[in-house]
């Protein structure tokens, strides 16, 4: 810590209330300097991983991949697979920038998933582009240029995984590893046409991730399957040592026998919000595809989610916030996150100085820096709309098995399209209110409008991605 003074201590005396008398100040400043030396003593885990990675720039059609190696290619149940993982999941060796032209981070270790991956003998192929800092959802604000959708010529993939997404799309890579905030698993997944999972908050380590919101984000597969997307997710799920935040969290099992299941005897909600503001030819392609479900067995009826149009705003609110916080303090999290490393918060503590960030998270870094600097009234207001929306998806799912709706009320637009903050939340009406409630949710194709792909979006209770893999397996088998 560098030096401390007398202006330190009277600052934060007069932030509890106290009066910074030369007496009071004094003695908590020889308590202070004591303190720090104490901590000072404290030694940094320096991890260090043993791979072997050559890394080149990506130069596919669509600027998907960040930088091309090749990693693994042993024995295990995913060695017929290719895979990809999103920039700000880290590779030893492999810079990272998070798509965000102010970080230059190359990562010592692992993320517990790629470890994860390699050792069930998926082999990864490289990193892929993505927008800032997992900041917006189009593709189009990465440092490196946007990404193109291989499914539909000059629009928008999505993101803010654009490029896991569009691997997955162009057949590069059997699957693809995104993280999820408000959307940017299932985002792409749905602009792109592949299939996108984001499971229970929690239930997948996120030690190695560089977060945008520690208590919003998840990791997951996109796949160009639901099989595919379920072996993923066996594989990289459960409790991990290095990430505190999965303690408790159950060992996957079923995940893969879930997709040919079936939906018989499943009752669904359709979320009629949800269909209420979505484009009418993307809620007309959702609703034949639920009365194909009813055909299959199940039985689906309209349902309400109160606060659901709220949720955007505070996904905005609170992943803002906790960004902000993150970033000004160099990566560390006062909290029970998912850990954080030495080499981390050196390369945010440079990139702080450089100040090099592009426009947008520049903008969020400032304005969202000056309301956490505050009394955190927005903060606790935020995560309170967010535990009373919580509780009503958890009353929903406690009368049906799943919910439904499409994960996106617009197919992909094209570049340009969606600009600024009415354009992202334009985008993760649908996707955001179950990263407040926390619940599985997985986005697969039910077909097209206008030569787009439309997703559907299946939720269901915590640690309940069976029902879901189910569902969505029934969805692609129509």
């Amino acid at each position: 810590m560098s030096s401390i003074d007398r202006s330190d201590v009277e600052a934060v005396v007069r932030r509890h209330g106290l009066a910074p008398d030369d007496e009071t100040v004094a003695a908590f400043l020889e308590a202070t300097q004591d303190l720090s030396t104490q901590y000072g003593g404290l030694a940094a885990e320096h991890l260090a991983s043993e791979n072997h990675v050559d890394p080149t720039p990506g130069d596919d059609e669509y600027n998907a991949f960040r930088y091309r190696f090749e990693l693994g290619d042993g024995d295990g149940r995913l060695s017929d697979l290719d895979v990809a993982v999103k920039e700000n999941v880290v590779v030893a060796g492999v810079p990272s920038t998070c798509g965000s032209p102010g970080l230059e981070y190359e990562p010592p270790h692992n993320a517990t998933v790629v470890d994860r991956l390699v050792d069930d003998g998926a082999t990864l192929l490289g990193t892929t582009n993505m927008d800032e800092f997992a900041f917006y959802i189009t593709g189009e604000t990465c440092a490196h240029g946007r990404t193109g959708n291989p499914a539909v010529d000059g629009c928008v993939p999505g993101g803010s995984s654009s490029g896991s997404g569009a691997a997955v799309a162009a057949g590069y890579v059997d699957a693809a590893l995104g993280t999820d905030t408000g959307g940017s698993v299932r985002i792409p997944a749905s602009f792109c046409g592949v299939v996108g999972v984001k499971p229970t908050h929690q239930r997948v380590s996120r030690f190695g991730v560089v977060d945008l919101s520690h208590s919003l984000d998840h990791v997951g597969p996109l796949a160009g399957d639901v099989r595919t997307a379920a072996r993923v997710l066996e594989t990289i799920a459960g409790p991990d040592v290095a990430d505190p935040s999965t303690r408790g969290t159950p060992e996957p099992t079923g995940y893969v026998d879930a997709v040919d299941a079936g939906v018989d005897g499943l009752d669904i909600g359709v979320v009629a919000e949800a269909m209420a503001t979505s484009e009418d030819a993307v809620a007309a392609r959702v609703s034949e595809t639920v009365d194909e479900l009813a055909e299959a067995g199940a039985t689906a009826e309209e349902t309400s989610l109160a606060g659901y149009a709220t949720m955007g705003p505070a996904v905005g609110a609170i992943a803002g916030l906790e960004f902000a916080a993150f970033v000004g303090a160099n990566g560390a999290s006062y909290s029970t996150g998912t850990g954080t490393t030495e080499a981390l918060r050196e390369a945010l503590a440079a990139a702080n100085e450089r100040g090099e960030f592009g426009e947008d998270v520049m903008g969020l870094l400032v304005t969202n820096g000056v309301v956490a600097d505050g009394d955190g009234a927005e903060y606790v207001a935020a995560k309170g709309m967010q535990r009373q929306f919580t509780r009503t998806v958890a009353d929903a799912l406690a009368e049906y098995d799943a919910l439904v709706m499409p994960t996106t009320p617009i197919p992909a637009p094209q570049f340009g399209e969606l600009e600024g903050m009415d354009g992202l939340l334009r985008a993760v009406e649908n996707t955001a209110p179950f990263n407040c409630s926390g619940t599985p949710a997985v986005s697969v194709p039910c077909g097209a409008v206008g030569g787009k792909p439309v997703g559907l979006q299946v939720v269901t209770d915590w640690n309940d991605e069976a029902t879901a893999l189910s569902v969505a397996g029934a969805v692609e088998a129509l």
